[in-house]
């Protein structure tokens, strides 16, 4: 799965660059390091023009849905690729409603010891982010409206696995292209695992009151 994603120092003006983005927000991307479902995170999505940025809340919430926020009970921060097609809550936004969630990184934890041990997952080079497969649909709630998304996973491939049975589904640009242009999910080629780092960090990252830098540092031992 994927529960806490970070935000560090990233900006819409490196991934208009990086991605050739037509639109983004003339807002700031504030840095985070332990942000929840939720939260707000930046997306990519098709546009009138070509590719363009916007944020979302990371909970995703399907354009059928009319109750208030707080009704909406289902744990859809996250979907798996190998449902999307079927499950009631994803199927339309598999056909019309495709993004990307970016992220500087993301945490996992290891069961080990019979406890839980947070790992750090990140780009090992100098990309500027983690592309996420994704979806996102347009709420329109009687006390909230909004973009709102979800992130892809998928079963964990090679050495992921020793930390967990699931991750994100995560492309290179060339493999979001594909995405967003309707290719299925099983089609898409994936960001290499030699492409990731990985670290054990704090357990501090366990509440979500504590956001600081400290957050993604590895731990000593």
């Amino acid at each position: 799965m994927c529960g806490r994603i970070t935000l560090d120092n990233m900006s819409w003006a490196e991934f208009r660059d990086w991605l050739t983005l037509s639109r983004a927000p003339e807002t700031a991307i504030p840095s985070r390091y332990n942000v929840a479902p939720t939260g707000s995170v930046p997306i990519i999505r098709p546009g009138p023009d070509g590719l363009e940025g916007a944020v979302a809340r990371w909970w995703f919430i399907p354009g059928w849905f009319r109750g208030n926020l707080s009704e909406w009970k289902a744990s859809t921060f996250n979907a798996r690729a190998e449902d999307l097609a079927r499950k009631p809550a994803f199927r339309d936004a598999y056909r019309h409603g495709r993004c990307a969630v970016l992220a500087s990184g993301y945490y996992e934890w290891q069961q080990r010891d019979g406890s839980k041990h947070p790992h750090y997952i990140h780009p090992a080079g100098n990309a500027p982010a983690l592309i996420m497969a994704g979806l996102c649909s347009e709420a329109h709630l009687p006390d909230w409206q909004g973009l709102t998304c979800t992130v892809l996973t998928e079963a964990a491939r090679g050495a992921m696995g020793a930390i967990h049975d699931r991750m994100p589904l995560m492309l290179e640009p060339d493999g979001l292209h594909l995405w967003l242009a309707g290719a299925a999910a099983e089609n898409l080629p994936r960001l290499p695992l030699g492409a990731l780092a990985w670290h054990e960090v704090s357990r501090a990252v366990n509440a979500v009151r504590n956001d600081d830098e400290s957050l993604i540092e590895p731990i000593e031992g």
